[in-house]
């Protein structure tokens, strides 16, 4: 299901199988890098080969992404980077597009709306890992929890590299809940008929790379292990969009 956060890991996962050669980032080039429109076209051209594991709903605004909208986007990336603000909930983070990025507003809203819309026809078992699935994260060490919802804002940290570790340390739980709903015969017609994209995703030979380096991860300190996670980070790189200079 194309969450936000599940949406990342299919990003992630889509980059897994090798990357050519390259000028390569430091992490402290990938921790403060500033964000230009030129590298979102290249990472826009880059992952187009990967839309079959997007839902339209949310591929085709990218695709007709509007060079206000993509300024606007570059700018609202390296606001957040810089600490101008920190949404807590949905609520929050549309009320700050609105008011700072509006040419983002009403794709973004669509976007979100078609999600929940097709959230509300799983069974009550795709619904609750959609909505209300309690899940670890690891901020400096410390346990939290959070439910999937919140926690798809609360990984989205300033710091890319702790952004990554929330994710690849919950890769293997949301990518383990994920399969075990297509093995219910209860939700898995559902699930094919929501998001049929996620369901072809979670079939494919990307998926399946993906699924070995995932597991082969150890949970990960967000403050002490920062040089693995850049590095993991550059192993999924496969493009070599993201953290070449």
């Amino acid at each position: 299901m194309c969450s936000l956060k599940v949406c990342a890991l299919m990003l992630l996962a889509t980059v897994v199988s090798g990357r050519p050669s390259g000028e390569q980032m430091t992490e402290a080039d990938f921790t403060n890098l500033v964000f230009t429109v030129e590298k979102l076209d290249q990472i826009l051209k880059a992952y187009s080969a990967y839309k079959q594991f997007m839902p339209s709903y949310v591929w085709e605004p990218i695709e007709k992404i509007t060079e206000e909208q993509k300024t606007q986007a570059v700018k609202m990336v390296n606001d957040y980077h810089a600490g101008q603000f920190e949404p807590k909930n949905y609520d929050e983070l549309i009320a700050i597009i609105k008011k700072s990025y509006p040419a983002l507003a009403a794709p973004y809203e669509t976007m979100y709306g078609k999600y929940k819309e097709q959230v509300a026809k799983l069974g009550p078992k795709g619904q609750e890992y959609a909505n209300n699935v309690s899940v670890p994260i690891f901020n400096h060490s410390k346990p939290d929890i959070l439910q999937l919802e919140a926690q798809m804002y609360a990984d989205a940290s300033p710091d890319r590299v702790v952004w990554a570790c929330h994710i690849f340390n919950n890769a293997k739980k949301a990518v383990s809940d994920a399969k075990a709903l297509l093995l219910d015969d209860s939700e898995a017609d559902k699930i094919d008929q929501a998001f049929p994209e996620a369901v072809t995703f979670l079939h494919s030979k990307e998926f399946d790379a993906y699924a070995i380096v995932v597991n082969s991860l150890n949970t990960l300190d967000c403050t002490k292990d920062r040089e693995q996670i850049f590095n993991t980070i550059k192993m999924f790189d496969k493009h070599n969009v993201l953290t070449n200079n």
